[in-house]
């Protein structure tokens, strides 16, 4: 176990990479591609290149940790997912590609039990500098408080600009789809 926490994002690198290396002062390598599902159905979940690891890095360092720093202990429910898990999480056949920033290592699925999802989608965006998405997920004011998570990507270095975009991913009573609305929102309307 290595403390890598004050080194450059291009000076890490999957070649003298330890799981267990601190890459944020309360994270290491192994949570950032820790998934149950892939474990459960041994789907290869390992960063492909340095370039996902970099970037998974960064989002630990600029998201994962403030966050972290303000709540308390949380695990993220997902960082980084393997093309092959994306493929077995959406039900597509092997060879199709996902355009998900998870692929890249630029995005974070997350929740704090007890917490409102949408309370903490709301001090993401007003607390973290930078984020290229904030989208409250799966939502449903009815299922309590706590249902769904927050999705916060963040782009890379040297990938150009982050949107600042807020999104709410939660079902039109109307017509009952799963819809994308602007905004962090309990309801459609």
């Amino acid at each position: 176990m290595t403390d890598r926490t004050l080194d450059a994002l291009d000076q890490i690198s999957l070649a003298d990479l330890d799981p267990m290396d601190l890459i944020a002062p309360n994270f290491r390598v192994y949570e950032l591609t820790a998934s149950e599902i892939a474990s459960r159905l041994r789907v290869d979940n390992r960063f492909p290149g340095d370039r996902e690891l970099r970037a998974a890095v960064n989002l630990a360092r600029r998201v994962l940790q403030p966050i972290r720093n303000e709540f308390g202990r949380l695990s993220p429910n997902s960082v980084f997912r393997s093309q092959a898990l994306e493929c077995v999480l959406k039900n597509k056949p092997p060879g199709w590609l996902s355009t998900s920033q998870h692929t890249e290592g630029c995005a974070c699925d997350i929740e704090i039990p007890g917490m409102s999802t949408l309370a903490l989608a709301q001090w993401a965006a007003e607390f973290l500098p930078d984020y290229d998405q904030i989208i409250c997920e799966c939502f449903d004011p009815g299922a309590g408080p706590n249902s769904g998570w927050v999705h916060i990507s963040l782009k890379a270095p040297g990938q150009g600009s982050n949107r600042k975009q807020l999104l709410t991913y939660l079902r039109d009573l109307q017509s009952g789809a799963m819809v994308y609305v602007q905004g962090l929102r309990g309801s459609v309307t």
